[in-house]
């Protein structure tokens, strides 16, 4: 006989055939036995449960197939600033919730703008798997506020060429993947005479060469993943090459395949290594990018395209973050200005001064990152590094008062 109830009963979904895969990062063990406790009635697997400390959030993104991470903030001072500084340690497909003891709105928004979902503590385990019920309801339909979360994208501009642009990004987002533990995609607009293989110690690499004929609307993530290569763990490069398309194609088909790839990686880093040269270029650099970090060195005429170029920034887009490098590509005997010129001929100081290392050649050849030498270069760069992940950048200016008895 057709039983139609046991038919009915294994069709219709309930929690407990739910998979999905959960990491707890708590700071109280109050909030721990919660969740933990929430789980088990539920029937599911108990969340991963790791200590909320800094060492933990490499273990999180070595869990596979995670779809959803509780972070505990219960102990913070500031719940928005403590979500910023982790929202680059967990991966952009993985919905979170922040739980937390703020009664503020002005929190829940703030953690919406980050992709974040907010559980005000304290909650009963009821009140808790109902809410993971839902966020995990929406990450399967790919709706709700984690739908926004998607990777921090910053752009290395330099001034003009030569003044070390694609040196500084590649050694940036060498930092990012390895020491932050953040996937991360490099991005090459140089589309002819790069030189990236060598700035990343890559040997046998070459472009993606591409061909007119695939329009830039049919672009799917699976055809973007098939262009990037995997360089070194949680870094990949993006870089093609045609003979054609013309550099306006070539951008524009870079960014449609950028858009395809954005909710796989926590940064993206673009790497413009000379100036763009129109108002039109201009645009497509910055448009919906997070952080614009400008290079320069030390010269006079790197110093007035500096201001011309902030000073654009400013008056068309004066919301966006910039950054600014005074990179010594030369010699101090070789170099027109120093740092007090940048603030009384800018305005302020630049954000960073990476220091000149005549070594550098020597460790690039040798594929050794130059963040992990003895380079003096290496404290500018990590200082470019912590304020894009929202550290505080390191005090040290060993260099300033050599630099000053010029």
């Amino acid at each position: 006989m057709f039983d139609l109830v046991d038919k009915l009963s294994k069709n219709t979904p309930t929690h407990h055939q739910l998979e999905s895969k959960c990491a707890l990062l708590y700071q109280t063990a109050a909030c721990k036995n919660v969740v933990q406790k929430a789980f088990r009635f539920e029937g599911l697997p108990e969340p991963v449960s790791l200590l909320n400390q800094d060492k933990s959030y490499p273990d999180v993104q070595a869990q596979a197939d995670l779809d959803v991470v509780i972070v505990e903030l219960n102990n913070s001072t500031n719940v928005i600033e403590d979500a910023k500084l982790i929202a680059h340690q967990i991966p952009t497909n993985v919905s979170v919730i922040i739980i937390g003891s703020e009664d503020s709105i002005s929190t829940i928004r703030g953690l919406k703008q980050l992709g974040f979902y907010y559980l005000f503590w304290s909650a009963t385990e009821n009140e808790v798997m109902e809410f993971y019920h839902n966020v995990y309801g929406n990450h399967e339909q790919k709706k709700g506020v984690a739908a926004r979360r998607k990777a921090k994208q910053v752009a290395f501009l330099g001034v003009k060429g030569g003044v070390g642009t694609s040196l500084i990004a590649s050694e940036v987002s060498r930092a990012l993947a390895k020491h932050h533990s953040a996937s991360t995609l490099l991005i090459d607009h140089t589309y002819t005479g790069s030189n990236i293989d060598v700035l990343l110690g890559l040997q046998k690499f070459a472009k993606r060469s591409v061909q007119k004929g695939t329009m830039t609307s049919s672009i799917d993530s699976d055809f973007a993943g098939s262009l990037m290569q995997k360089v070194a763990q949680n870094l990949s490069v993006l870089g093609i090459e045609s003979d054609a398309f013309t550099r306006a194609e070539l951008h524009e088909y870079t960014e449609a395949l950028k858009e395809q790839v954005l909710k796989e990686h926590v940064f993206v880093i673009e790497d413009y290594s000379h100036t763009v040269a129109t108002n039109e270029e201009f645009d497509r650099a910055v448009t919906d990018i997070d952080t614009l970090v400008v290079v320069f060195d030390a010269t006079v005429s790197s110093l007035r395209e500096l201001n011309r170029i902030v000073s654009e920034l400013e008056m068309r887009y004066p919301d966006l973050l910039v950054l600014t490098v005074m990179n010594h590509s030369r010699p101090q005997n070789a170099a027109s200005i120093n740092v007090s010129d940048v603030e009384k001929y800018f305005g302020r100081d630049a954000d960073a001064v990476v220091e000149f290392d005549h070594k550098v050649n020597h460790f690039l050849l040798q594929g050794q990152s130059i963040l992990e030498s003895k380079s003096e270069m290496s404290i500018g760069l990590k200082n470019i590094v912590a304020r894009l992940v929202g550290d505080k950048p390191s005090t040290k200016k060993a260099w300033l008062s050599g630099w000053l008895k010029r």
